[in-house]
């Protein structure tokens, strides 16, 4: 009751909790409604206060600078490093070109420019990294030069020698191999020369004196094996004068006919080398072949030499049959090169087919019949896409997708059958709009998909593949139409409507 034409304030709070629940009531639930009602892909994004970025940027800019003076540190730190390491001597423009982007970075740095600063030492640091790994493969290019021109020991590798001693010297001092190097080097003049002059009258076939020089070369390096080689050439020279000329000719042509033997990445040798070492073994045989007598020494160095002529024409015939394996190595290389892996595994099946030992065969031929499947595989879905809507089918060729990217090395074809195989992956799941157009009398139906029914026209979001649509009406013959749909092409209204009476 209202005293005196006035509410009290308990009456007003009692008023007020009245209009809440009416609110919640009656009125909250159509505003509910209508956002519901609002498209779900439109987003409200609240307006931004600016004020609320201020110290954010502030905390992005001192990150940025605090970034910058630890990269700085590194930078520094690699730089000394390449310094001691006489950068100058082997990469002085790229090293100049990075002190520049440095200077850079300083200058930005130095008007508070943190973010474009740590960009310029970003690049830098890269860069020093990129010397740092280039004065590795220096070091390495440049020992595996001098081990090479050590082991030919021409004179014309002096000067390699000592170019190579330079170089390594200034980036690894320290290196026990270019230590050992810097040892050899010093012999490597007077060894050289040696050489030279036991060549040269083995050459006049003095071999006495030919065999004095290549003692004198070893005793300067003593492994050497180009000497060690000389040597015992020369020592069967003088004791197997035109026999031993005979058979060390007819090994070299071998040698000269197995060259690359060990490494598929050489020429081929040419046949006539084996048809030359043939005519020098031959050649050998004869000169003992009528004084094989038991009853004196001569025909007992004579059974000997006869037996080492056997041998050697056993070691022609068994390389001869390397060497025609190595061909089809060879083939089957090159076309693992273009990635024709059905190919190449036929190649080593047949390899294997002559001789089952060859375990390095086997294993090519399991990466050849694994890369052959996947081809085989990856080139069926791309060739018809559309199987990629079953299932079963879409996730095989998830795997053979993970397949293809774990192998390593570079590969043109496979990586763009990566390229292919993913993107019909993502085509497969993209829908395309069909619209359908009837009379609406007929009851349309897309099989394995839904029944649409009787309309007019009809809009269905339809993914990447192969599809059945089907109209009947009562008293007309059925009708039946085939949809292939690619996911890349504009199809236009497909009409479906029964028009023949039966």
């Amino acid at each position: 009751m209202i005293k005196g034409g006035k509410l009290t304030r308990q009456q007003l709070l009692i008023i007020g909790l009245l209009l809440a629940v009416v609110f919640v009531v009656f009125v909250l639930p159509n505003i509910v409604t209508q956002s519901i009602d609002i498209d779900s892909d439109t987003q409200i994004i609240p307006p931004v206060n600016s004020n609320d970025l201020a110290p954010s940027a502030i905390a992005e800019k001192t990150r940025y600078r605090q970034q910058s003076q630890s990269l700085l540190a590194l930078i520094l730190s690699l730089r000394d490093k390449l310094q001691s390491q006489s950068v100058d001597l082997w990469a002085q423009a790229q090293f100049k070109n990075t002190m520049a982007l440095i200077a850079e970075g300083d200058d930005q740095y130095s008007y508070g420019k943190y973010q474009q600063s740590l960009e310029s030492y970003n690049r830098a640091y890269i860069e020093l990294q990129e010397l740092e790994i280039l004065a590795t493969e220096k070091l390495e290019q440049s020992l595996a030069e001098a081990e090479e021109a050590i082991k030919r020991a021409d004179n014309a590798d002096i000067d390699s020698v000592q170019n190579a001693v330079f170089l390594t010297l200034a980036i690894a001092p320290q290196d026990p191999r270019v230590q050992d190097l810097d040892k050899l080097a010093a012999q490597f003049s007077d060894l050289v020369k040696a050489i030279s002059q036991g060549d040269q009258a083995f050459a006049r076939q003095q071999y006495e004196l030919a065999k004095g020089f290549y003692q004198t070369a070893l005793t300067f390096i003593p492994e050497h094996q180009r000497t060690k080689d000389a040597l015992d050439k020369t020592q069967a020279a003088i004791e197997f004068n035109t026999f031993t000329r005979l058979m060390s000719e007819g090994y070299s042509a071998l040698d000269r006919a197995s060259l690359g033997k060990d490494s598929l990445d050489k020429s081929p040798a040419e046949n006539s080398h084996f048809d030359k070492a043939l005519e020098k073994f031959n050649q050998a045989q004869a000169i003992y072949s009528q004084d094989a007598n038991p009853n004196n020494l001569k025909s007992q160095q004579a059974i000997a030499s006869l037996k080492s002529v056997e041998q050697a024409l056993a070691q022609l015939n068994n390389q001869r049959s390397q060497y025609a394996i190595l061909q089809q190595l060879r083939a089957a290389t090159e076309l693992e090169k273009q990635e024709l892996w059905q190919q190449a595994e036929l190649i080593y099946k047949n390899i294997l087919k002559a001789d089952p030992t060859l375990v390095d065969v086997k294993t090519r031929l399991i990466q050849a019949t694994v890369r052959a499947k996947l081809n085989r595989q990856i080139v069926s879905v791309l060739e018809d896409p559309l199987t990629l809507a079953d299932q079963g089918v879409y996730a095989n060729a998830q795997q053979m997708l993970a397949d293809a990217r774990g192998i390593k090395g570079p590969q043109v074809k496979l990586k763009t059958q990566i390229e292919q195989l993913s993107l019909a992956l993502e085509r497969s799941k993209i829908p395309t709009e069909i619209v359908f157009l009837s009379d609406q009398q007929t009851q349309v139906t897309v099989y394995q998909v839904a029944k649409l029914g009787a309309f007019r026209e009809r809009r269905v979001q339809l993914l990447p593949g192969r599809y059945t649509i089907a109209g009947s009406r009562k008293g007309y013959r059925d009708v039946q139409i085939e949809l292939k749909v690619l996911g890349t092409e504009d199809i236009t209204p497909i009409q479906i409507s029964c028009t023949e009476k039966i």
